[in-house]
């Protein structure tokens, strides 16, 4: 990041944001140190940009680590703090919310009214209640044990039945494992014999703004069973390997 910073102000180029998903991030369900996020905010000061820090999946943690978010270091006001109800409440709701300097939230209102002029009432009542009874508070308490046993049986599955060659991620939070082919398979091309077979993924080219990630693919555990997470692990294991075999 530094690097392209630094070559896109050589270049007159002044980036006006970041957008960055630093706690269990989609696709990969990486988390970002400490460390990193500190310099990251050292990076905006200096370069003079802002950070959309996007926290969808920061309530739904499975480790005990203390994760800072950004908005929490940011001293000047250079963060722009987004998150919602859709993975802690009901995604069909469509709601979330932001914490950021009043002159930008101003700017974001008038934005919203310009699309749809202001979401639903109705909806916005059932988000209240669902905070104001501790709902909201009650279903982060229970998540994060729910979709850990699903991720430890995720990952326990890959450890099981994946081939020599083959890694993922280990993610503290969040929904989702990356997983990593050796570098002649291509996930797109596999997909369809996946599916056939009764599984699916999304090709990790998908999250690539350069077209590359053809090998990888990011799995999903929030809602299979354990049981189908293992079945469906098994017979991705399988449609690897012989994706492996048939290549080299």
């Amino acid at each position: 990041l530094e690097k392209l910073l630094s070559k896109l102000k050589s270049e007159g180029i002044k980036p006006k944001f970041l957008y960055t998903v630093p706690t269990a991030q989609n696709p990969t369900g990486i988390t970002m140190s400490l460390e990193r996020r500190k310099r990251l905010l050292e990076l905006a000061e200096e370069y003079d940009f802002l950070i959309v820090e996007d926290n969808p999946y920061g309530y739904i943690l499975f480790e005990d680590v203390e994760v800072r978010h950004l908005k929490s270091l940011d001293k000047s006001g250079r963060v722009i703090y987004l998150s919602t109800f859709s993975k802690v409440l009901v995604p069909g709701l469509r709601l979330g919310w932001v914490v950021a300097e009043k002159e930008i939230i101003s700017k974001m209102a008038l934005l919203k009214q310009s699309l749809d002029l202001c979401s639903s009432t109705l909806t916005q009542f059932i988000a209240y209640e669902a905070l104001v009874s501790g709902l909201v508070d009650r279903q982060t308490q229970i998540l994060p044990k729910f979709y850990k046993r699903k991720r430890d049986a995720m990952l326990n599955s890959l450890e099981k039945y994946m081939p020599e060659g083959v890694e993922w991620t280990k993610p503290i939070g969040g929904m989702f494992v990356f997983v990593y082919a050796p570098k002649h398979v291509d996930t797109r091309k596999m997909l369809f014999k996946a599916i056939n077979r009764g599984v699916a993924y999304v090709p990790g080219r998908n999250f690539f703004i350069d077209g590359s990630g053809h090998n990888t693919m990011r799995l999903n555990f929030s809602y299979p069973s354990i049981e189908d997470i293992d079945k469906g692990i098994k017979i991705l294991a399988d449609v690897l390997l012989e994706e492996i075999k048939r290549k080299t």
